[in-house]
């Protein structure tokens, strides 16, 4: 019995994914920091006849992916798919937030994406075919002021996500960068980004658009998923801008929020 285990499963996104892997049949280890709400969400999957399991915990604490990996070692769980969903962004001039939560973005989005590829690929032995899903932003495309580091950590994890997926190919793994523009989720409220939310909410793609995309290309063993035609013409578009121009426009975009 093989499990897909998804960080980040409570809300959104990552919630969305969930549900998409359950109509499929598969098992899933949910992971999130609020315990109720991933003890809700597992009672309902449970009804389609899977077997869901969960845990409470915070991937900004030390060691928290080892322990996480050493938990499912004692409970006999064979993980075939990590999806790396947690993360989140912070609104604002650089200088105007406390280095604190630039730490923790970083933190995130990059270190817990990083250790918890690592431990996932530490129990992988060739034999059986593994999958890697990690949630990136279109904002990996470009970089965003205003929201500055977290458009650097998105970078970082289009690029690490790439060369990953060449390295492991020999493995038997396969890595997806899922890279969804703007979504209904609680991102924006968490991020600080209310207006620019509220504004443009009609370009919005639904959280369950966002995974199902996902979710279909990393079965397809696709490189990058960027879903929704106006995304992908956005990234298109970014690539052939210069980047200073590029930039500017991002600015500009997010100065008013």
């Amino acid at each position: 019995m093989t499990y897909s285990l998804i960080t980040g499963a409570s809300k959104g996104i990552g919630k969305a994914i969930a549900y998409e892997l359950a109509a499929q049949g598969r098992n899933l280890i949910l992971v999130a920091r609020s315990e109720d709400l991933l003890e809700k969400l597992a009672k309902e999957l449970s009804g389609r006849k899977i077997n869901v399991k969960y845990l409470a915990t915070d991937l900004l604490d030390e060691d928290a992916a080892k322990l996480l990996f050493d938990w499912m070692e004692i409970q006999n769980l064979n993980v075939d798919t990590l999806i790396n969903n947690a993360g989140f962004g912070q609104y604002g001039k650089f200088m105007d937030n406390p280095i604190e939560k630039h730490m923790q973005v970083m933190h995130l989005n990059m270190d817990a994406m990083v250790t918890m590829a690592y431990e996932f690929l530490k129990r992988t032995d060739g034999n059986q075919r593994r999958y890697i899903l990690n949630t990136v932003s279109t904002a990996a495309f470009q970089p965003v002021p205003y929201m500055a580091i977290y458009s650097a950590t998105k970078s970082f994890m289009l690029s690490f996500s790439r060369a990953l997926r060449y390295e492991v190919r020999p493995q038997n793994v396969y890595v997806t960068a899922l890279c969804p523009g703007a979504t209904e989720s609680e991102f924006s409220s968490s991020a600080g980004i209310y207006k620019l939310a509220e504004k443009n909410a009609r370009f919005y793609m639904t959280s369950e658009s966002v995974a199902k995309a996902g979710v279909n290309g990393l079965w397809k063993n696709k490189s990058v998923v960027i879903p929704g035609l106006m995304n992908k013409l956005s990234t298109i578009a970014v690539n052939l801008t210069p980047q200073d121009l590029a930039t500017a426009m991002s600015a500009n975009i997010f100065k008013n929020n």
